[in-house]
């Protein structure tokens, strides 16, 4: 028995080949009984089993609504079993097919085909009782359909009976030894035993007969990466996405390889594709940082975005806030610092952050705000902006030369801000709310004609840090008129 590695050089040419037809069938040794003494089947259940094959093929690529031949097919012989076998089996929806298979029972009481169609789909809902049943009519009704038998080892193999399945499928094979979903049943039992040289031979096998199984592909795909073989399993792993577009595990797999083999971008592909098909946070956090990885700082953004909605995370907001802000996105940025505060309002970084953000976009009231709540890393940068801005702590024994010493040091804000706007002027008037030991307990901005951020903020943080009065508690308006 040749190796993994070899059986693995061996197929990689397969990758790159478009999907083939079916391999010829007919009569002949593949399609011989069982057993000699059973009375000879009218049905060519090799044909009906590759034409099985082709639908399942379309179904999971999404094309059988595209696929009208078996339904021409049926209308030209409504007589003909296997043709509206076929066309049920064609349907869409699988409980289309079963309420079909249902009426050919009744239409062609001793066909074995719509019994066999039923006890598929009841594989699918994995109500095995019901298949049990379907699958004993159908051997009634011929004992030499060896579809039912296939349908059964799928049955035993998915009620974890293995060694039933396996002489099943054996069974299969005898009857048709090219039969590709039997080889894939056996390549998924040998891997389930361990047995990676059998498992891979049978994979092989099943695609040997229809390259389009992506059970195959994966099942490949998995040992090349178990013998090391990173760009074999890439291409397997393609081959599996290919014909089954909407299988979320094989996409995560490839994505997660593709990252692994420096191929960030490719790996954001995938994982968007695997996110359409089944949205969770672990995919939303790896298409993330495939996208850092790859420069879609779009990608991670949206990402990281969706991310927070589905598990609120302060580090997920806070990495949402540092590609904000690559992107110059300040009030994207500003935004999700917000969200680290709400979940960590005590966090010093966070606040030092969005001081700064705060700052650059010419809010200087609410920096000094975040920069004082930043402690020690905000220090040196809280000093600088409160200079600027002209910030004491003023107290005095009456509110009038109160008024007076918090309107000079506003002044002198207006008269530097007039450099950079000789045009500015105005009215500012603010309410502070003091209490009976003369501090402010609350500072609202009534008016501000002049909509400059230096000057409110000089205001503003004045007042707020203002000592009052003793014992004359209540509500005092400041007003403020700007002039050139």
């Amino acid at each position: 028995m040749r190796t993994p590695l070899a059986l693995l050089a061996s197929l990689a040419s397969l990758v790159a080949c478009a999907t083939a037809g079916p391999p010829p069938g007919g009569p002949g040794p593949a399609s011989a009984p069982p057993s000699a003494a059973a009375p000879a089947s009218s049905v060519d259940y090799l044909a009906v089993s590759r034409a099985l094959t082709e639908i399942d093929a379309a179904d999971r690529r999404g094309e059988l609504g595209d696929e009208l031949r078996w339904a021409e097919e049926a209308e030209r012989a409504p007589q003909d079993a296997v043709a509206q076998f076929l066309a049920v089996a064609a349907q869409p929806a699988i409980d289309d097919r079963w309420g079909g298979f249902r009426d050919l029972s009744l239409q062609f009481p001793g066909s074995a085909l719509p019994w066999v169609g039923m006890a598929r789909a009841y594989v699918t809902w994995r109500t095995w009782d019901q298949a049990e049943k379907a699958l004993a009519a159908a051997l009634q009704r011929d004992p030499r359909c060896w579809l039912a038998v296939r349908v059964r080892a799928e049955l035993e193999e998915a009620r974890g009976q293995p060694d039933l399945a396996h002489t099943d499928y054996q069974a299969v094979l005898g009857a048709d030894p090219a039969d590709p979903e039997a080889h894939l049943g056996l390549a998924r039992l040998a891997r389930g035993r361990g047995d990676a040289a059998e498992a891979h031979a049978q994979a092989a096998a099943a695609l040997e007969g229809a390259r389009t199984l992506p059970g195959a592909w994966a099942i490949l795909a998995q040992l090349a990466e178990e013998a090391g073989e990173p760009d074999a399993a890439v291409d397997f792993w393609k081959g599996a996405v290919e014909q089954d577009p909407r299988d979320r595990g094989s996409r995560a797999a490839l994505a997660r390889l593709l990252s692994a083999r420096g191929d960030p971008a490719a790996a954001v592909e995938q994982w968007r594709a695997a996110l359409e098909i089944q949205e969770d946070p672990e995919a939303l956090a790896a298409l993330a940082d495939a996208a850092q990885a790859a420069g879609d700082a779009e990608a991670e953004q949206r990402a990281l975005e969706r991310l927070a909605q589905l598990r609120p995370s302060a580090e997920q907001w806070r990495r949402v806030a540092e590609v904000r802000l690559a992107a110059k996105d300040l009030v994207g940025a500003e935004r999700a610092y917000r969200r680290v505060l709400e979940d960590r309002p005590k966090d010093e970084q966070t606040s030092l952050a969005l001081g700064r953000i705060l700052q650059a976009r010419g809010d200087a009231s609410g920096a000094v705000e975040l920069l004082r709540a930043a402690g020690a890393p905000g220090r040196e940068e809280l000093v600088a902006l409160e200079r600027r801005l002209h910030l004491e702590k003023v107290a005095r024994a009456d509110l009038a030369a109160l008024q007076k010493a918090v309107q000079a040091l506003v002044d002198r804000t207006y008269r530097e801000r007039l450099a950079a706007s000789p045009s500015l002027s105005g009215n500012l008037r603010v309410r502070v709310t003091v209490d009976a030991v003369g501090a402010a307990t609350a500072v609202e901005v009534l008016e501000d004609s002049m909509h400059d951020g230096d000057v409110r903020a000089c205001a503003y943080w004045n007042l707020r840090d203002a000592t009052y009065p003793p014992d004359q508690p209540g509500r005092y308006s400041f007003a403020f008129a700007f002039r050139r």
